[in-house]
């Protein structure tokens, strides 16, 4: 009987076992989650994020720059995804599916990102809390948390729901440079990095998050100035590392208009939540007051914050887990409908379109909570591991119960995987499409053919994502191809370079002033010296590193 008192004790002595038996855990209740989600039926935007997928795939077999674009989408018309949304974390896992398949890879990013959101925030809350067991607690909390299975399986939002596993990276990284070794600035450019090429608009959340923090901590950036200059390092840095994705996106946006600008899939008046909606939802998870499609804190997140009524004395530490709380608890409200969003400077934040997505911030900042005042509270280490054991079973109550509702609810909605009209073929809302393109009704009714007004055209054909056809050309002509237009597409005749632009229906376009072969794909926007230089002078943003490349160049001349 004492051997078996003493081994919660023995497990507290060897501290360097402590993140091993966290990591067998997580992987347990990683796979747990896999099974209880079975059998796999997609979430709102599952398919979406399938065609990603599937196009980086195909993009890595045919182009080592990843060049791209979904030439298979609305009847080989295409769609340029990968300008708007960034797919560099997905590039390991589309390797994963070339070698296997779709289904697999899809599968397999769900189940790794689970593990990694774990180790991150045990990474974090052990290095800012020095507490090994808050650590465990907290990243068991977050990595389930309610609101995260509802982003990976009920609406199936991919980009968001990786975006959850760098959050506590970026907490991390500014707590190094307010408070730790701001030496360490670069875990903030990481982590900033990684966010955006997960989902642009967790990002600029987790900015907005990052300044709140900021301004609260400010006396400890001013005592050091230091701290200030490594901020600015690490700001500075992020730039030319999220190049790749930051700067195809920016050309895009800037060198058309679309429809998410006219016509957005959901507005902020229409995504805000009621007072029950918010208030049921701090109980869900384990119990379903509504068993209904709900944005949701969940009733393990809600009782851990609870757990401040019964934790007294002072440490900074404790302030700033309090901190925390009190950020995540305006984060809930402002997903309300009574929250002034109407009002500077929240009604510049419509671009985010659903305010409840500032439950992936408050979700963390409830879990550290929960962590924390737990390891307050329990000072022996066997109530430590029984209470650990209590969180782990309620942990898999949660996803049997959510599952339960997931299976239930999503059953009832008959989601063809082939992608057609009718589903939009899969592109949610047609965010990206171009303004001018009349409707996709209008591009299925005027078919794969190319149109002419002066011109013969044969040999019409696609090969992947190049399309090839013969011209004859009595005199100078404009050519509208089925293509929908996107800034970057070449345009060959007789192998020479020719115009591309967009026609009035949003589509490709090129001039013609001579009979021969044409050869159309999206080649994108570097593809010589000249064009470079057009690029660079046309976006002043790209020129600070532009010159900072040449300056490297004649240095090492």
């Amino acid at each position: 009987m004492n051997r078996l008192r003493n081994i919660p004790d023995k497990i507290a002595a060897k501290k360097k076992s402590h993140f091993w038996i966290f990591f067998f855990v997580l992987i347990l209740l990683s796979l747990a989650m896999v099974y209880c989600y079975l059998p796999f039926i997609p979430g709102h935007d599952s398919y979406f994020h399938f065609r990603r997928l599937q196009a980086l795939m195909d993009g890595i077999k045919e182009s080592p720059f990843l060049i791209y674009t979904d030439y298979t989408a609305i009847e080989g018309y295409g769609y340029f995804t990968k300008g708007f949304y960034p797919d560099f974390i997905l590039i390991p896992f589309a390797i994963i599916g070339n070698l296997t398949n779709l289904d697999f890879a899809y599968h397999f990013t769900v189940f790794t990102m689970t593990v990694l959101y774990g180790v991150f925030t045990y990474m974090a809350v052990n290095r800012i809390y020095k507490s090994s067991y808050a650590a465990a607690i907290s990243a068991i909390l977050y990595t389930f948390a309610l609101y995260r299975l509802l982003d990976v399986f009920h609406r199936g939002a991919l980009g968001e729901a990786i975006s959850f596993t760098f959050v506590p990276l970026a907490i991390l990284g500014i707590y190094e440079i307010i408070k730790g070794d701001y030496k360490k600035w670069y875990v903030l450019t990481i982590a900033f990095s990684l966010l955006f090429f997960s989902h642009a608009l967790s990002t600029l959340l987790m900015f907005i998050t990052v300044v709140i923090l900021l301004l609260i901590y400010y006396k400890s950036m001013l005592k050091e100035p230091k701290r200030i200059k490594y901020l600015v390092i690490a700001a500075i840095v992020t730039i030319p590392v999220i190049s790749y994705a930051l700067f195809p996106m920016i050309e895009q946006l800037s060198s058309n208009s679309f429809y998410y600008e006219m016509n957005p899939l959901m507005s902020m008046e229409n995504s805000l939540l009621g007072t029950s909606a918010i208030i049921s939802g701090l109980f869900m998870g384990i119990i379903y007051p509504l068993r209904t499609f709900t944005p949701a804190i969940g009733l393990l997140l809600t009782c851990g914050i609870l757990l401040r009524l019964f934790v007294s004395g002072k440490s900074a530490r404790l302030k700033s887990v309090d901190i925390g709380v009190i950020i995540g608890l305006v984060y809930v409200c402002m997903s309300s409908y009574w929250f002034p969003w109407s009002v500077f400077p929240f009604n510049k934040l419509g671009i985010i379109q659903i305010p409840w997505r500032l439950y992936e911030f408050a979700s963390y900042f409830f879990a550290v909570a929960g962590g924390y005042y737990l390891a307050l509270l329990l000072k022996s280490n066997l109530r430590r591991l029984i209470a650990g054991g209590l969180v782990l079973i309620c942990t898999l109550f949660v996803l049997m119960n959510d599952a339960k509702l997931y299976h239930d609810t999503r059953i009832t909605e008959d989601i063809k995987r082939e992608a057609l009209p009718e589903n939009r073929y899969h592109l949610i809302g047609l965010e990206y499409l171009p303004v001018k393109v009349p409707s996709i009704e209008y591009l299925i009714e005027r078919g794969d053919s190319v149109k002419s007004n002066h011109s013969n055209i044969s040999g019409f054909g696609r090969d992947k994502s190049v399309i090839t056809f013969h011209a004859d050309i009595s005199r100078v002509d404009n050519l509208e191809l089925p293509l929908i237009y996107y800034k970057g597409y070449t345009a060959k005749l007789n192998g020479e370079n020719i115009c591309v632009s967009e026609s009035g229906n949003g589509l490709v376009e090129i001039a013609a002033n001579k009979s021969g072969n044409i050869q159309v794909y999206y080649g994108g926007n570097n593809n010589s010296e000249t064009e470079l230089d057009n690029n660079l002078t046309q976006y002043p943003r790209l020129m600070f590193l532009y010159l900072f490349i040449e300056k490297k160049k004649k240095s090492i001349e």
